[in-house]
């Protein structure tokens, strides 16, 4: 449960922090191959991870369920995802970051489990440990096969 820090966040695009938030991805082994990033997320050289206030992320694709224990793993995951986008983490990062997925969903989940009260804490608990392992198989399995690299195409309306 260590280095889990607390994010403030409010509802918008789906999630929305309202705070700045700051990570070391270092000790995850993701590390940019250059320093950057945009005006939410940025990645420096030493793999500390900045995430801006008014950042916003969708959270867990169907069927993934959202709920609190998401919140943290997939704010950290969209924003490196991001950087892999931009070219600032390479393929070996994006991998790197599906782990940490896993890794920072069973911390988040451990944490929600144990305030709650027996069964509840027991369900938890156990979901602690499997949930994480088939949200990050689905989740490389995508990026593996789907994840684009590049900026999406600038559109117009009406």
């Amino acid at each position: 449960m260590e280095n889990v820090k607390t994010v403030k966040y409010r509802k918008g695009y789906r999630y929305q922090s309202v705070e700045a938030y700051q990570q070391d991805v270092a000790i995850e082994g993701i590390f940019p191959v250059k320093p950057g990033g945009n005006e939410f997320v940025h990645l420096t050289l030493d793999g500390e991870l900045y995430i801006a206030a008014w950042y916003a992320w969708n959270g867990a694709n169907k069927p993934a369920i959202n709920d609190p224990t998401f919140v943290i793993p997939s704010m950290e995951h969209d924003a490196l995802c991001q950087l892999w986008n931009l070219g600032i983490i390479d393929d070996a990062g994006r991998a790197a970051a599906d782990k940490l997925l896993g890794k920072r969903l069973k911390q988040c989940t451990l944490i929600i489990a144990a305030r709650q009260k027996w069964p509840l804490r027991w369900a938890l608990t156990a979901l602690a440990y499997t949930r994480p392992l088939w949200v990050e198989g689905a989740v490389s399995w995508y990026s593996e096969r789907f994840a684009m690299r590049g900026p999406e195409p600038i559109l117009t309306a009406p």
